[in-house]
């Protein structure tokens, strides 16, 4: 059986859903592969070229084979250029070598999809005909949007037809929730689309590590870096306000990082008075003595960057918006929420159905 797990969007959850999956699954005592067709995040390990996503899933599952074997084709430059100029990729044969191989091991075969169904078309790998060439059926993961997701998963349904088992909502608000289980998910059925489960928004899941956010944004590790390294940011503030201003703000969000000019030592402090996990300093100054005293008693960590802040910023939520299940706390929450959220037994069956 293979189930090809598709998205509406980018970032909307199909390698977490792929992750939990195939634990839970496997608890079960269900044999769960996994192969990831297109990959767009291309990483050296050991010398190979692989895909950052396939490659954390195969070790997550542990998968047997090769690190490349979990992602056949991974897309570079150089691979773009070479389709631009007509070359025969034979990326086909690759893939099929890979899904065939893996499915001959596994009870089940998760597909991890592309951003959406049309990507990958420019190299000829269109989701739709490797779904067909594959049998495969497919789960989509739907980053619920209100009306928006209404057009889009409907548009899939009417691509996929009856291969499409169910839709899964993924970061739903607790001011959604009922209106998906009590308005959405009513208004699909009638269509023919059964709603799966609706995994509700999670402040960890969209966190990043202070030793992440280091690595990330180059910066420089003044104090707290192995202590912290691993605490979870959920959320942050630009401290370029008042300090009374800022002690209001700071006190209404907890677990944040604060990003702020390395000069502003009042600003710093007042971060450290709440529950602040990281400082990330601006214009590449480094805190005062002061400063470093109060952070190593309250055990938070001091980046420095050499940028302005509001360049900082624009990174950081960069960053934010394109964060990946890595931490093993995060994986822990993520397969613990589609678990609670999610119809995994009955997707199970809907597989194994003729």
């Amino acid at each position: 059986m293979k189930l090809y797990i598709a998205s509406t969007s980018e970032y909307a959850g199909k390698t977490l859903l792929a992750l939990a999956l195939g634990k839970i699954w496997e608890e079960k005592g269900v044999r769960v592969g996994y192969v990831k067709p297109l990959g767009k995040i291309p990483v050296m390990e050991g010398g190979r070229l692989v895909d950052e996503d396939a490659s954390f899933l195969a070790r997550e599952l542990s998968l047997e084979g090769p690190p490349e074997a979990a992602c056949p084709v991974v897309i570079t430059q150089d691979l773009v250029m070479a389709a631009y100029r007509g070359e025969d990729l034979k990326l086909r044969g690759r893939i099929s070598a890979a899904v065939y191989d893996a499915a001959a091991r596994s009870e089940v075969l998760l597909l991890g999809g592309t951003a959406n169904l049309r990507d990958g078309v420019f190299l000829g790998l269109s989701p739709l005909e490797l779904i067909v060439n594959y049998e495969c059926r497919v789960v989509l993961v739907d980053k619920f949007e209100g009306e928006k997701s209404m057009d889009q998963v409907l548009w899939a349904a009417g691509a996929l037809g009856p291969r499409l088992l169910g839709v899964i909502f993924n970061r739903v608000s607790k001011a959604q929730e009922s209106f998906v289980r009590g308005t959405v998910s009513p208004f699909l059925a009638a269509r023919g689309v059964r709603a799966l489960g609706a995994v509700p928004l999670d402040p960890l899941l969209d966190s990043v590590s202070v030793g992440a956010l280091a690595a990330s944004m180059s910066a420089t590790v003044v104090c707290g870096g192995e202590a912290a390294g691993g605490a979870m940011i959920e959320r942050f503030c630009v401290g370029a306000m008042d300090v009374e201003h800022a002690l209001r703000v700071f006190r209404g969000v907890p677990r944040k990082a604060v990003v702020t000019g390395g000069h502003r030592a009042d600003i710093q402090l007042a971060a450290l008075e709440t529950d602040t996990v990281c400082l990330v300093l601006t214009g590449g100054v480094s805190p005062n003595e002061i400063i470093l005293a109060r952070a190593r008693e309250k055990g938070v960590a001091i980046l420095t960057v050499p940028e302005d802040t509001m360049t900082t910023v624009d990174r950081f939520e960069h960053l934010l918006g394109r964060l990946r299940i890595r931490e093993p706390e995060k994986i822990r929450r993520g397969v613990g929420l589609v678990r609670d959220a999610v119809e995994t037994d009955a997707l199970l069956e809907l597989c194994r159905k003729p």
